[in-house]
């Protein structure tokens, strides 16, 4: 009786256990991998948005955090289930093992930067301080400064976002973009906006006006009980058609024209300039500033005031006028008591 020959089967065997002994071996030199602590420094990585993962664990395997990109792709597959690379600013401290580098990717735990935009900034304000923190450019933020469609469904004749970049602490992802940060700071002011506008009373005018009222509130005065007083000085000066003399619509015209020194002088206002209010009769063509809660919440619900004419006092505060005489004198007590 012949017996059937064994020899291939043998091979067969030893083929799979050499197979497996490979891929064992892979895995633990891989997990080995994983867990060997990379560069004895600080390593700050920035993924671009929609970045290929290729890039990206190309990038980390240059920088030292991942020993190879095939091994990161591959614990992509396993440990990522269907999650993909966030994009954003990543900073790892010394010695960051290849997993927590990927798991960090993997959960978006980006650096988180708090960025405070104080009541009455203008935009140029912002363009000058949000680059320095690496939120865009100068540059971008100039050119956001036209994107009126984002408010086109509540000031639809806006000249540009001035006045619309809410003021706020807001926390971004380190290497926010200029567009993304500046849109969130939109929909803060719609939301703002709404709360405020379903409160108060019929508006006296279109919403461009009433935010455009509002930063000239912000600018005149930081005393909480005077806000709506002045708005409904403003408003009574608007109703008899007298100009509206706002020595911060003038600032802005010149700062806008690259003409402002630091300091209102009598000549500055002359400037031809629609934002100077002491040359065209009623509102500026749009906001000085970019207002806070409570400076909308005054022009919205302005005092019915007698008073004409304010005049600022050394204290921050102002002294109201019903008459031009009131007013002058006024003036002269103050100007006595600064001597």
């Amino acid at each position: 009786m012949r017996y059937p020959h064994a020899g291939p089967g043998r091979r067969g065997w030893r083929v799979a256990m050499l197979v497996t002994a490979a891929v064992a071996l892979a895995a633990a030199l891989g997990g080995w991998a994983l867990w060997r602590p990379g560069p004895d420094r600080e390593v700050s990585v920035d993924v671009a948005a929609g970045a290929p993962t290729r890039t990206v664990l190309d990038d980390l395997h240059r920088r030292g955090l991942l020993p190879s990109t095939l091994i990161g792709r591959l614990y992509l597959v396993v440990a990522g289930q269907g999650r993909q690379v966030h994009y954003g600013r990543y900073r790892f401290g010394a010695r960051s093992r290849p997993q927590q580098v990927l798991d960090r990717l993997l959960e978006g735990r980006v650096e988180m930067l708090s960025v405070t935009v104080v009541e009455g900034s203008t935009l140029a304000d912002i363009a000058d301080k949000l680059p320095a923190l690496g939120l865009g450019t100068a540059e971008e933020w100039r050119r956001l400064a036209g994107r009126v469609a984002w408010i086109r469904r509540v000031a639809p004749d806006a000249p540009s976002l001035e006045g619309f970049l809410f003021p706020d602490t807001y926390r971004f992802a380190e290497g926010t973009s200029a567009k993304v940060a500046a849109y969130s700071m939109v929909r803060r002011f719609l939301e703002v906006w709404g709360e405020e506008t379903a409160s108060a009373p019929p508006a006296w005018g279109t919403p461009l006006q009433v935010v455009t009222l509002a930063s000239m509130v912000e600018a005149e005065t930081a005393v909480p009980e005077e806000r709506a007083r002045i708005a409904g000085v403003f408003l009574n000066r608007l109703r008899r058609g007298m100009l509206l003399q706002c020595d911060p619509t003038v600032v802005y015209a010149l700062r806008r024209r690259g003409l402002w020194k630091g300091r209102l002088l009598r000549p500055d206002l002359e400037v031809d300039d629609p934002y100077n209010t002491y040359r065209y009769p009623g509102l500026p063509p749009g906001p000085i500033d970019n207002p806070g809660r409570d400076a909308l919440h005054a022009a919205l619900n302005p005092d019915d005031t007698p008073y004409l004419y304010f005049v600022a006092r050394p204290d921050g505060g102002h002294v109201f006028s019903r008459t031009l005489r009131e007013h002058n004198r006024a003036i002269a007590l103050l100007k006595r008591r600064r001597r």
